[in-house]
């Protein structure tokens, strides 16, 4: 809304390039690459006009244009350089990639990832894509096809992923909540290991449960705003509420964000699905062939087994989230509604959500729950029967 003279208009178009430029700075890489050493920071792409194409044997990557005015970025990478980045993320945004640059992100083994603007995950096209090993996709298939052995596989995923939830609730403040939610937690916790479920169905409402209950400890976290008369935002984003849509009818979504923390966690969480498909892509597996997350009437549409490898993983990159909440006041110029009342991300800020999200999974030691895994368990079993 613009008064007669449009200066609020101006205003408000100041205040987005204050926050594109704060987030940009916020997100300028402080060390350089050394000598003879490959580049290991990925390489974040976002706006409108965005262009990847060949150029004399050379990648031409051109990023694009958040806010006016700005400088549009420009790479030129040589074929075998150890300035090509391992990866490339395209944050929303729009723009062209010719089918020459996707052959020559495959020569040079970059992957690339696609996250939508509200931070699910797309897609990952990696050079991978037909490594998948017999033995370990014979593995996984068995493994969810036998009842037993999907059930451990799933207890040992769902103890990993409380133990790691209740380190990052201690990391939260201290209220009569999160009391509640922690001591309940930790009771869980000891349930798990003392008397496991005998079904993935009791094992997933136990699950459910110590989801809720992490997610009520974040309850009433207070976000810091600047200048809230001159860039209103609504009343509920002043703290966080709830994983779910607060003002959605159902109530029961976190796919469609209307608070800007669940926004930025979609994006964290967009960013670990992407890595983590690519490391099991890369280690031989199938990322669709999923053993606690299968559904008959979707397999092979959706990456099942990367959702399972990241469930444990989710509170870790968590952790992302509330270090952005605790460092940062935001403004209303950082997040924006839709028609559909879903919160969306200021571009410059998706790209360092993503940003911090991708350095956190490069951290986090790849598991091996998988075939190897397996056979350890294996043969850890048969020892202990002799």
């Amino acid at each position: 809304m613009s008064d007669s003279d449009g200066r609020t208009d101006d205003a408000n178009l100041a205040n987005w390039q204050q926050r594109c430029q704060f987030w940009i700075d916020h997100g300028a890489p402080s060390t350089g690459r050394r000598l003879r050493e490959r580049e290991s920071t990925p390489l974040m792409l976002t706006g409108h006009g965005l262009s990847l194409r060949i150029d004399r044997g050379c990648l031409l990557v051109r990023d694009g244009n958040t806010h006016y005015p700005a400088k549009q970025q420009r790479w030129r990478f040589f074929p075998g350089a150890l300035d090509i980045p391992r990866i490339f993320v395209i944050i929303d945004g729009s723009g062209d990639i010719t089918m020459d640059a996707l052959d020559w992100l495959a020569t040079q083994g970059v992957s690339l990832i696609r996250l939508r603007w509200d931070g699910q995950f797309v897609s990952v096209v990696t050079t991978g894509g037909q490594a998948a090993s017999a033995d370990k996709v014979y593995w996984q298939r068995n493994t969810r096809d036998d009842a037993k052995a999907r059930l451990a596989f799933a207890v040992d995923l769902i103890r990993e992923k409380v133990n790691n939830t209740i380190r990052t609730m201690e990391a939260l403040p201290r209220t009569p909540t999160w009391d509640r939610a922690y001591k309940d937690t930790t009771i869980r916790a000891k349930w798990l290991e003392r008397r496991p479920p005998r079904t993935i169905a009791s094992l997933l409402g136990i699950e459910g449960v110590i989801a809720a209950n992490y997610f009520r400890a974040w309850s009433g976290i207070p976000m810091t705003w600047k200048a809230t008369k001159k860039y209103p935002i609504p009343e509920d984003w002043s703290s966080y509420q709830s994983r779910t849509a607060v003002r959605d009818e159902v109530g029961r979504s976190n796919r469609g964000a209307t608070h800007p923390v669940n926004a930025m966690l979609n994006y964290a969480y967009g960013v670990l699905v992407a890595r983590t498909q690519i490391q099991l892509i890369v280690n031989g597996y199938d990322p669709t062939v999923g053993i606690m997350h299968d559904n008959k009437f979707l397999r092979g549409t959706y990456p099942a087994f990367v959702l399972d490898h990241i469930e444990p993983m989710r509170p870790v990159v968590d952790q992302v989230v509330l270090q952005l909440i605790d460092e940062t006041t935001f403004t209303g110029a950082d997040f924006s509604i839709q028609n559909d009342g879903v919160c969306r991300l200021n571009p410059e800020l998706a790209r360092r959500v993503a940003q911090l999200a991708m350095k956190r999974c490069e951290q986090l030691p790849f598991p091996t729950r998988g075939w190897q895994y397996q056979r350890k368990r294996s043969s850890r079993a048969v020892n202990s029967a002799n």
